[in-house]
């Protein structure tokens, strides 16, 4: 099934450098047992915990039917409309007018995103908060994917 939209929501630069350092220093601490083994595990330490991090990011994906959001699937036709947040509005969303139950994944390196609310009564999740890159490009593919839903199952209903 092809994605209407695809966002790995790995760290940025700035996180990835501190991984490398702290691989790179974590390894130092064994060059004065030995310094080849030092310097090998301070370079397999600095390239593996950045690698570690872009490999353990969550993905928020847009399909025909479904929303996957970090380990959560959730069918597109029980989805609201995408609100876009910015800065502030994340910021509000995730501080004074937090929800706890809201299904969140969001990463602290990553300011802007989307609010989707669940419109399934029998959900008790009021809706989806994800952080983002591209909002409106997930908002765009949402919506997309809740027209084509919404045009097969009228033709469906017509046969």
């Amino acid at each position: 099934m092809t994605s209407l939209f695809h966002e790995r929501l790995h760290p940025g630069p700035f996180v990835v450098c501190i991984a490398i350092i702290f691989g790179v220093l974590l390894g130092a601490i064994l060059t004065p047992l030995s310094e080849i083994v030092g310097i090998a595990t301070a370079i397999t330490l600095g390239a593996f915990f950045p690698a570690l991090l872009v490999a353990s990011s969550p993905v928020v994906e847009v399909r025909a039917d479904v929303v996957a959001a970090g380990p959560a699937r959730i069918e597109v036709d029980v989805l609201g409309e995408p609100r876009i947040l910015n800065k502030a509005d994340f910021e509000k969303i995730l501080g004074p007018d937090i929800r706890p139950l809201d299904f969140r994944v969001v990463r602290g390196w990553i300011s802007t995103g989307v609010e989707v609310p669940v419109i399934d009564p029998d959900d008790p999740t009021p809706a989806l908060v994800l952080s983002l890159r591209r909002p409106e490009d997930f908002a765009l593919a949402l919506k997309t994917a809740q027209k084509k839903r919404a045009h097969e199952d009228s033709s469906s209903h017509t046969r």
